[in-house]
């Protein structure tokens, strides 16, 4: 076996023999990720249903991945969760990802290509895959949303800090305006129409804030999505609405800003979701 092949093989070697690990990603290994793989998982199957888990600031990838594992194993999901560094660029940023591009990097991309990385070692076509991110990873998620609808069978977004509207009187990242000029195209509402939506978000989460003006993500009109979290996830399922998505928020009642602790309304969402 030569090339690709023997590549390939080594990997599903190491997924066996370390099956907990973080992997870096072939692609760029700046970035890695991690996987739970369901009980029972043979490579080869035809297809196989991908559950995407995005950290919040902290990076507790490997945490999402081990709470996911149970829902994984009773819905026969693959679980993976990428690592997406600090200050990959040498300047200790840690929100290039959350707004899919930093100085020449593509968040999504790099996404893109780790499922079809694990799909290659796993010799599985995921298809649509399920996305789930949680502050941090609620950010990219519903960014990733507005850029590939035909990517996903369904997307969870779980209190970002900041929310981006379908809004073509502002700029990026309060709405859309220069959203195709940024990333190549402009978000497809037909299409998102087709993918069932949830915003998750903890009935504690109550902190006020806005980002101040030495931060890169200043937003000086960022007040007008509401004074925090739980406003802004309102005023985001209010607009996703107006343009006719599938949207439903879930607010989880006694939990503050704790991604692990909303993971049971995600499972109820993802087992209401319609056969593949």
């Amino acid at each position: 076996m030569t090339g690709a092949g023997s590549v390939h093989a080594a990997g599903r070697a190491a997924l066996r023999a370390w099956p907990r690990s973080q992997f870096a990603y072939r692609g760029d290994p700046r970035f890695s990720y991690c996987v739970h793989l369901p009980e029972g998982f043979q490579p080869g199957a035809a297809s196989r249903r991908l559950l995407v888990a995005v950290h919040g600031t902290g990076r507790n990838a490997m945490a999402y991945r081990d709470a996911l594992a149970g829902l994984a194993d009773a819905h026969g999901y693959v679980v993976l969760a990428p690592l997406f560094p600090v200050g990959v660029l040498g300047d200790y940023n840690p929100d290039g990802y959350k707004y899919l591009a930093e100085g020449g990097l593509r968040y999504d991309h790099l996404l893109l290509g780790m499922i079809d990385e694990l799909g290659a070692l796993l010799e599985t076509d995921f298809g649509r895959f399920s996305l789930f991110g949680f502050s941090g990873g609620g950010h990219f998620a519903h960014r990733f949303f507005y850029r590939h609808p035909a990517r996903l069978r369904s997307v969870s977004v779980g209190a970002p800090g900041g929310v981006t509207l379908l809004d073509d009187t502002r700029d990026f990242w309060i709405g859309t305006r220069d959203f195709a000029a940024r990333f190549g195209a402009a978000p497809d509402v037909a299409a998102m129409r087709g993918v069932p939506a949830q915003i998750l978000i903890g009935g504690e989460d109550t902190a006020e804030f806005v980002y101040p003006a030495h931060l890169s993500q200043h937003a000086p009109d960022m007040a007008s999505l509401g004074r925090n979290r739980l406003e802004r996830s309102a005023t985001l399922l209010a607009n996703w609405r107006d343009h006719g998505l599938q949207a439903r928020r879930d607010v989880v009642p006694g939990v503050a800003h704790e991604g692990l602790k909303t993971l049971s309304a995600l499972e109820a969402f993802l087992t209401e979701l319609p056969p593949d």
